[in-house]
């Protein structure tokens, strides 16, 4: 007997820019389907590039991160089909992982928090500090280590609605006690089933290597940040215990409990 197929929906927000975070996607859901014995069938929606939008009969989304700013977009024909399909997985409680670009969308959306760009963009492998016990962070250490790749953040969360919609914060950015600023959001729960982070839990340590090696990246990034930040990443992209973790279990853990919902 055929195992039946789960469905899941990738949503690229990219914008046909040059990334590795698609390629990690499927990379983390090929892996964890595997190694549950699950039968996938997964669909790329090009959402800035064509307007395009999954629809309500999926079992699992997942909307990626991208360039550019969360906040000029929002008149854009694309950013309103994603907040009204945001709106459309939060009344039906689908499960749902939204990262960087995608996460920075919702908080706007839903005015979680303020949006600003930050004094300086943000790059490298970093210590990501959990808030609460979440089964999103089983497996992880205290802190946990992600590849952050951003030039906003979200601080000053909003009480009040983070209340109305029933959302936690459930992580903050490294502790900088010699930095006199508020420590920017990294992780919330909108519901029982959607999650959203600020940096990239999907980044995988040989596809990072290989995208940051690449000669016109590598000379953009150490041009911007110097040398040892470039190379501080790469020892951090070497080391089992940062980022290959977090993509062991991160994702991992969100996929877990999607199907275990759904089995209920």
């Amino acid at each position: 007997m055929l195992k039946p197929k789960l469905t899941i929906a990738i949503i690229d927000m990219y914008d046909g820019t040059t990334n590795v975070g698609m390629e990690c996607i499927v990379n983390i859901l090929k892996k964890w389907s595997a190694k549950r014995d699950l039968n996938i069938d997964y669909r790329i929606f090009k959402l800035r590039e064509s307007n395009e939008i999954p629809d309500k009969s999926f079992d699992i989304y997942i909307s990626s991160g991208g360039p550019g700013s969360p906040i000029d977009s929002e008149n854009a024909t694309w950013d309103k089909l994603f907040t009204q399909w945001l709106e459309q997985m939060m009344h039906l409680n689908k499960p749902v992982f939204l990262i960087c670009h995608s996460f920075q969308l919702a908080c706007r959306h839903f005015n979680l928090g303020t949006i600003t760009l930050r004094k300086s963009r943000q790059i490298g492998v970093l210590p990501i500090h959990p808030l609460c016990a979440d089964s999103i962070f089983n497996g992880l250490d205290e802190p946990f280590y992600a590849l952050e790749s951003r030039s906003y953040q979200i601080t000053a969360p909003n009480e009040e609605a983070l209340s109305h919609i029933g959302a936690t914060i459930i992580a903050l950015e490294k502790i900088r006690p010699q930095v006199p600023l508020e420590r920017a959001i990294m992780g919330i729960r909108f519901n029982e089933n959607m999650i959203g982070v600020q940096f990239h839990p999907e980044g995988e340590p040989e596809a990072l290597q290989v995208f940051l090696n690449e000669p016109v990246l590598k000379s953009k990034i150490i041009e911007e940040f110097g040398i040892e930040k470039w190379e501080k990443t790469m020892t951090h992209l070497d080391d089992p215990s940062k980022i290959q973790k977090t993509s062991e279990h991160f994702i991992p853990n969100f996929l877990d409990a999607a199907i275990s919902f759904q089995q209920h």
